[in-house]
């Protein structure tokens, strides 16, 4: 017995909740940052080094999901101050300016920056 149909007849039915985005197109790789960006989002891994710093304006900030994979960050997001170590992450919302900046020897950032989430604020198309 096949539950594809039956799930299939089910969704169709129900309201959606989730909207899937492609992140396929521009990828960018270098010895530092390693970056995709799709239509909606932009997705990189930053490697850097102590008091090196990566800054995005709040008219161009959509929400980002950070984590930190390695190191230790100062990230100042919506005039609030915070300290990420390994293993932790941040969640800041659309319009807040921020500025990661690298406090160990090494660090490496993961980042995940919704653009689509600036047009959902603005109703300015992007």
């Amino acid at each position: 017995m096949s539950h594809v149909p039956e799930q299939q007849a089910l969704t169709e039915n129900t309201e959606k909740h989730c909207q899937a985005v492609s992140v396929a197109g521009h990828t960018n790789t270098s010895s530092a940052v390693a970056r995709s960006r799709g239509d909606a989002f932009d997705v990189s891994i930053h490697t850097m080094q102590v008091g090196e710093t990566v800054t995005c304006e709040a008219l161009v900030a959509g929400e980002e999901v950070g984590a930190v994979l390695s190191g230790q960050f100062t990230i100042v997001a919506a005039d609030e101050h915070y300290q990420l170590s390994r293993g932790e992450g941040i969640i800041i919302p659309p319009g807040a300016a921020r500025t990661w900046t690298c406090d160990s020897a090494e660090g490496r950032l993961y980042r995940v920056v919704n653009r689509a989430s600036l047009e959902n604020q603005s109703g300015a198309a992007l």
